[in-house]
């Protein structure tokens, strides 16, 4: 069996990366990036064994993620999304879902949303809006959250009803836009009652990976020899790097403060793909802002990212919370 890195690079190669600025441009779902990930076997590296997944952890999954991100973004977040409802889906979910995804036949998403965003789950019946989805419309099926917990809804469901095409600054291939529930069923007993819990610890992990891939990415586009303003944002990188291993180790072995850990990583990845991204533009000048440089590509979507849920605002009341000694939810 060819290794897993070995596959990615070539799917990359061969489908991702010449698309890459296509899929920007149009802001077109990603779907052969997304197929190619299917065919070698990525869509289900999260996915156990037992129905013929990968068994990857959170550690290779997060590496993927980050590679991916370095050459599309909106491919990078819709596997993000991906993996990290798989995880509760393994956890929860029925055995001819959990075989789809691991064959790479089903896309999933995490319908996460934001924090102001009704949701109801009562007689059987879904209703709610979700404003931010990534994959909405181009999903086979959503985890859905609701207060902390979660529920499987089929992408095809009666009463499910996807918004208007997303035509935003970054992540433009990424078809995330809102999402409605009127009256959706859902079978009995389908909600997990921890799956917000379960869920968000992965989901904030691969989101820093995400973003330290858009981070390495434009690095490697404005590299300036020689001047100290460049080794300074390298080394920050450097930090975030570390800071991110000791969350990923937090969150695998189920540390006390694992998830806050992976609130605080992903909020310094946010700031610093920012930081980085803004200086870059003011080092490298005109040739920065290039499209074929691809600096203000990943600058966008890391821009994009950061708006979505959790947001920024959140995350820090998150840790505030922490910071107190008060739950970190409320």
């Amino acid at each position: 069996m060819l290794d897993h890195t070995v596959l990615l690079d070539s799917v990359i190669e061969s489908t991702i990366a010449p698309q890459a600025d296509q899929v920007d441009r149009a802001g077109c779902f990603p779907r052969s990036g997304i197929s190619a990930l299917g065919e070698v076997g990525l869509l289900g590296l999260a996915s156990a064994p037992a129905v013929g997944g990968g068994g990857a952890g959170l550690a290779e999954t997060a590496r993927v993620v980050e590679r991916v991100a370095g050459v599309c973004g909106s491919t990078a977040m819709v596997l993000l999304t991906h993996y990290a409802a798989t995880a509760l889906v393994e956890a929860h979910g029925p055995p001819e879902v959990r075989g789809a995804i691991a064959r790479g036949e089903h896309l999933i998403t995490l319908a996460l949303g934001a924090p102001s965003d009704r949701c109801t789950v009562r007689a059987a019946e879904l209703d709610g809006v979700k404003s931010w989805v990534v994959a909405a419309g181009e999903a086979d099926s959503y985890v859905w959250t609701c207060d902390s917990g979660a529920v499987l809804v089929g992408g095809a469901v009666p009463g499910l009803r996807i918004g208007a095409p997303f035509d935003g600054v970054g992540l433009r291939g990424s078809a995330a836009t809102s999402v409605t529930a009127d009256h959706v069923a859902i079978p009995a007993g389908s909600v997990v009652a921890d799956g917000l819990a379960v869920a968000l610890p992965g989901f904030l992990v691969l989101g820093t990976a995400f973003t330290l891939g858009l981070i390495e990415a434009m690095l490697a586009a404005g590299h300036v020899p020689g001047r100290p303003e460049f080794t300074a944002l390298r080394t920050r990188t450097d930090l975030l790097r570390a800071f991110f291993d000791d969350t990923v180790a937090a969150v695998t072995t189920g540390r006390p403060d694992a998830m806050v850990r992976a609130v605080q990583a992903r909020l310094v990845a946010a700031e610093t793909a920012t930081e980085v991204g803004d200086r870059l533009l003011r080092l490298c000048g005109f040739a920065a802002a290039r499209k074929d440089v691809s600096v203000e590509r990943h600058f966008r979507d890391a821009l994009t990212a950061r708006v979505m849920t959790p947001t920024g605002e959140s995350l820090e009341e998150i840790i505030g919370r922490d910071a107190v000694g008060q739950p970190l939810f409320r």
